[in-house]
C-alpha cells in the first residue's frame, strides 16, 4: 500500500517550469493584466487574492488544526489536477485575481506540486505567488519551487522550544523546520514569513524569542489570533490577543515602528518593525479587531469548489463545469453568480464558525 506522507522524487525543475503556454486553453491564454476586475462583490470589495488548497493532508497534527487521532483514507483523494487547478485559476485570474497562494493541508505533500507551481505562475496576469507550509519538506524543495515560478514562501513556526513544538505539531522535529526557512532565504524565497499562532498557554517568552528572530535576519514574524474552528474550540478559551503581545514587545523594546512601503499589502496583517530591525513584525487579528470591510481574497478547495469566505456556510462547485461544451463561459458565469452571496463578515464573535471543521481542508 502506497505510504501516504512519502512524496518521492518530483519532477525534475526543467520539465515543470515550462509548462503548456502552448497548451493553455484559448481563454486562459489570451488574459490581459490590464483588463478591469469584474470580481466585485455586492458591498464593493474588490476581490484579487486567491488561496488554493491543493490537498487536505498533512504530515503534522498540530493541536489548533487537526485532532490528534486524525486519519486520511488512502482513497477518496479526487484532487484536482494540475491542468483541472491550472483553468479553474485561469478563469479568476482573467476575471480580475492577480495574487494566489498555494496552501493545503500541507502543499508540499503533492508529488507534483513543482508542476502546479509552474502552471499558475505561467497563467498571464498572475503578480505574485505563494506558498503556505509547514518547512519539513521545504529543505529539500526550496530551490526547485524557486526555479519553476514561486515568488515566496509563509512557514508555520509557533514556538523555538524543540519541546514546545512536539507538544504543538505532535510530529515532526523543529529542527527539520528551521533548516527549511534556511533553504527559503537562500533560495530567494522572499519575504520568508513566520506564522505564529497565538494559544491560550502560549509563553510571552516564546512570543519575544520569536519577534527577536527581525532583529538581524530579513524575516516576516506574524502573530495571528486563533480562529476557531470544530476541532479546536476547546483551546480557544483564554487565548492570547495580538494587543496583549504588542504590549508586551514594545514593553521590552520601545514603541513599534510602522512599515511604509510601496508594496500592495497582500492580507490582513499589519506590518511594523523593532527600532534598527531588519525584518518585520506582524498582526493578525480575525477576532480582536476584524478586517473583513477590506476582504480581498476568494477560495479554491482541492476538490474544485469556490468558497467566499473561511468561515461561510456552504461550498460552491465548479469543477464539474470543466465538462461543459464552453467551460470559460460556464465558470464565469457561476463564478459572477455565486459572488453575490458573499458575506460582509464572519460571525465568529458570535460564536458560528460556519461549516468549517478544521483547517486541514482549506489552509486558513
Amino acid at each position: 500500500m502506497e505510504q501516504l506522507y512519502q512524496i518521492g522524487t518530483i519532477g525534475s525543475t526543467k520539465s515543470g517550469a515550462t509548462p503548456a503556454s502552448a497548451g493553455l486553453p484559448a481563454f486562459v491564454r489570451t488574459a490581459t493584466t490590464d483588463a478591469p476586475s469584474r470580481l466585485i462583490d455586492s458591498f464593493g470589495r474588490h476581490l484579487t487574492y486567491l488561496r488554493v488548497s491543493v490537498t487536505d493532508r498533512c504530515n503534522l497534527r498540530c493541536v489548533y488544526c487537526l485532532p490528534e487521532d486524525a486519519e486520511f483514507p488512502f482513497g477518496d483523494r479526487d484532487f484536482l489536477s494540475p491542468a483541472e487547478i491550472e483553468t479553474l485559476v485561469g478563469t479568476l485570474v482573467r476575471l480580475g485575481i492577480r495574487r494566489v497562494r498555494l496552501t493545503g493541508g500541507e502543499p508540499l505533500v503533492r508529488k507534483d506540486l513543482l508542476e502546479i507551481v509552474a502552471r499558475i505562475k505561467a497563467l498571464p496576469g498572475v503578480e505574485d505567488l505563494s506558498l503556505s507550509t509547514n518547512g519539513t519538506e521545504l529543505e529539500r524543495l526550496a530551490p526547485a519551487l524557486k526555479a519553476a515560478g514561486l515568488d515566496r514562501v509563509n512557514i508555520s513556526l509557533d514556538t523555538l522550544d524543540p519541546e514546545e513544538f512536539a507538544r504543538i505539531a505532535r510530529r515532526g522535529e523543529l529542527q527539520q523546520v528551521w533548516r527549511g526557512v534556511e533553504a527559503a532565504l537562500a533560495a530567494g524565497l522572499t519575504p520568508v514569513k513566520l506564522n505564529a499562532v497565538l494559544l491560550a498557554d502560549g509563553k510571552l517568552e516564546e512570543i519575544e524569542r520569536l519577534a527577536e528572530l527581525t532583529i538581524d535576519r530579513p524575516l516576516s514574524v506574524r502573530f495571528i489570533e486563533m480562529m476557531p474552528t470544530a476541532a479546536n474550540r476547546a483551546l480557544i478559551s483564554g487565548q492570547l490577543t495580538c494587543d496583549t503581545v504588542r504590549a508586551r514587545l514594545e514593553a521590552r523594546w520601545g514603541p513599534l515602528e510602522e512599515v511604509a512601503t510601496n508594496r500592495p499589502r497582500t492580507g490582513p496583517a499589519q506590518a511594523f518593525r523593532l527600532t534598527g530591525a531588519k525584518g518585520e513584525i506582524g498582526f493578525i487579528t480575525p477576532l480582536s479587531h476584524t478586517f473583513c470591510a477590506d476582504c480581498n481574497r476568494l477560495r479554491l478547495t482541492a476538490r474544485g469548489e469556490l468558497r467566499l469566505c473561511l468561515f461561510d456556510d456552504r461550498n460552491h462547485p465548479l469543477r464539474h463545469l470543466l465538462d461543459e461544451p464552453s467551460p470559460e463561459k460556464a465558470l464565469e458565469e457561476e463564478i459572477l453568480r455565486v459572488l453575490e452571496e458573499k458575506p460582509a463578515e464572519h460571525l465568529l464573535l458570535q460564536g458560528n464558525s460556519g461549516n468549517l471543521a478544521s483547517f486541514m481542508s482549506i489552509g486558513g
